[in-house]
């Protein structure tokens, strides 16, 4: 198959986080576009007791306003005649990831990882010539596993600022390590097969949720205090709204972006 074409996906280095530019390749899929978005969340706080002092964390529900192309988005992959024959696995891959099955990531951006164990490594497969999961969460210092379970040969790159790599040719079941240190925004592809995307979101803590496709999300050990939420979507980026999560009991607000 033929190339892709790695010129097209230089950006400038200068900027850092979600808010990076897109390449040209993808600047019409990810371009923010006017259409009104509302999120609604609604922070449920749970006390736990130390020795005497009070230690609140919350729950943040939330929904947000899904429009047909934000459902739409992997229907711009192109269609592939020999699917049948790339998707043999190595091994049973059994059920598909639950974040394949979700259309964006909601997380708190003003919250770190003081305090939390260290997570495991997470898988991003290569099966049936295209990543699963397409979209990705991966928290600051996380690793995660590139495997390939194709019956060919693939490549994955990225020039994206937060994390620039090149993994190289790599058959059937064999599998590379990478660790995010940055977070940000990090479009990964294949070099040699043009069609193959996924979004890889890295995300200050543990502190973020799926979005489904009824744009719904759960935010759960959220600390007590006002905070950032961040919503991405593949092709309209990014919208944020605070939330002031109290002792009191519970918070809801509403947001809406054009």
């Amino acid at each position: 198959m033929q190339s892709y074409n790695r010129e097209r996906l230089e950006a400038p280095e200068a900027q850092n986080g979600l808010r990076v530019p897109v390449s040209t390749a993808d600047r019409c899929r990810m371009r923010p576009i006017p259409i009104a978005m509302g999120i609604l969340l609604g922070a449920i706080l749970l006390g736990a007791m130390w020795g005497g002092d009070v230690a609140s964390a919350g729950t943040i529900d939330g929904s947000v306003l899904l429009t047909s192309a934000d459902l739409g988005f992997r229907g711009g992959m192109k269609s592939n005649a020999y699917v049948g024959q790339l998707s043999g696995a190595a091994g049973n891959p059994g059920a598909a990831v639950p974040s394949d099955t979700t259309y964006g990531i909601a997380y708190v951006s003003d919250v770190g990882q003081t305090g939390d164990a260290p997570l495991p490594s997470i898988l991003l497969d290569q099966r049936g010539q295209r990543f699963i999961p397409r979209i990705l969460a991966v928290v600051v210092g996380q690793t995660v596993e590139f495997r390939n379970s194709d019956n060919v040969f693939h490549n994955v790159f990225s020039y994206s600022p937060p994390k620039r790599f090149d993994l190289g040719r790599y058959p059937r079941g064999k599998s590379k390590r990478l660790t995010f240190q940055k977070p940000g925004l990090v479009q990964v592809f294949c070099d040699i097969h043009s069609d193959m995307r996924s979004d890889i979101v890295v995300v200050p803590s543990k502190r973020f949720a799926y979005v489904d496709a009824s744009g719904r999300f759960k935010i759960e050990d959220v600390p007590s205090g006002k905070h950032t939420v961040v919503v991405w979507l593949p092709k309209r980026g990014e919208r944020t709204g605070d939330v002031q999560v109290s002792e009191s009991g519970s918070a809801s607000f509403a947001l809406s972006a054009e």
